[in-house]
């Protein structure tokens, strides 16, 4: 075990020689002695600057100095770790009133004997020891503390951001499932409009080849002339355009009057070919709806770009889909 260092501050100097002497021999290092308080400081300040700072300051509560005893005892306490015996000729009361708030580990009265202050350094450096350890021990656990409040902090963050993360996919889920199922919806309901459309035509020419057919008499070019008449009449857009319109608002309610009150300068025209983009159907299919050649709807979806103001980057169907 390292032997336990020592500095001597004693007003008078045959003493501090006396006590450094014995000290020695009793197996204690007495890194320095001085006999006032300023330059007990100083010495010792440039020992712990040179980590060579004492254990135990045997301090004399008179000194010659303008600085006593207790003075410097509160500059060490307050700036260092060594620990404080106090020796002293003065009146007990009046020390103890002075230096209590310092926690000296012993006061020891002049005469000291030699056995009395071995006695009184061995359990000064004890409690001084273990303060330090007991000291570090807080120290460590308050840091552990710490670093698992800022680790249970980080994992709580984590798993609020996972959480988080986990509800905006659900989110995102639910409504790529919603926008699935009404894009399904609205091509069903879509397709039932030409369905229903087809039928009708389907129906009319079979009302006409059954007349014919029960009719006594050969079928002619005449006869075969009104039935293709029927099919012409029936599958022109015009003729059915506002049954088209009631079932195609009933999927897309409110679309029309949105498209009038923002784009006033549009045509009843424009407005078929609008709802039919809207319905998602490509030119082949506009085209023959509106029986008009596939370069004819392009020219017509050209225009409508104009009118709307699109540039080049924006897709016309998307765009006419966001009204």
């Amino acid at each position: 075990m390292a032997s336990i260092s020592l500095y001597i501050v004693e007003d008078e100097l045959i003493i501090a020689h006396d006590l450094k002497a014995k000290l020695t021999e009793s197996g204690y290092k007495v890194l320095g002695m001085n006999t006032k308080g300023e330059g007990a400081v100083e010495n010792i300040t440039a020992l712990a600057n040179n980590k060579n700072e004492p254990d135990i300051v045997i301090m004399d509560v008179k000194l010659a100095g303008k600085m006593d005893g207790i003075e410097a005892a509160r500059t060490l306490t307050e700036n260092y770790n060594c620990g404080i015996i106090f020796l002293t000729s003065l009146n007990k009361s009046e020390v103890f009133s002075r230096s209590f708030a310092l926690k000296p580990y012993a006061y020891l009265f002049k005469p000291v004997d030699i056995d009395q202050i071995k006695v009184a350094i061995e359990v000064a450096n004890y409690q001084r020891n273990l303060e330090i350890t007991n000291e570090r021990i807080i120290s460590e656990l308050k840091n552990e503390i710490e670093q698992r409040k800022k680790a249970e902090k980080e994992k709580n963050l984590r798993l609020q951001e996972r959480i988080r993360a986990e509800q905006r996919v659900n989110q995102l889920m639910k409504q790529k499932h919603q926008m699935e199922m009404d894009l399904i919806n609205r091509e069903l309901a879509t397709s039932s409009i030409f369905i229903s459309q087809k039928n009708k035509i389907i129906g009319l020419i079979r009302k006409d080849i059954n007349r014919l057919l029960k009719a006594e008499k050969n079928i002619n070019k005449m006869d075969i002339a009104k039935v293709l008449k029927t099919i012409d009449e029936n599958i022109k857009f015009d003729n059915d355009w506002y049954r088209i319109k009631a079932h195609f608002e009933k999927i897309y309610p409110g679309f029309f009057e949105r498209l009038r009150k923002k784009f006033p300068q549009l045509t009843p025209n424009d407005h078929k070919l609008c709802a039919l983009l809207r319905m998602n159907l490509n030119t082949k299919e506009i085209s023959h709806i509106l029986k008009i050649t596939a370069p004819s709807t392009e020219i017509s979806r050209i225009r409508l770009r104009k009118k709307l103001g699109l540039t080049k980057s924006i897709n016309l169907t998307e765009y006419i889909c966001e009204v």
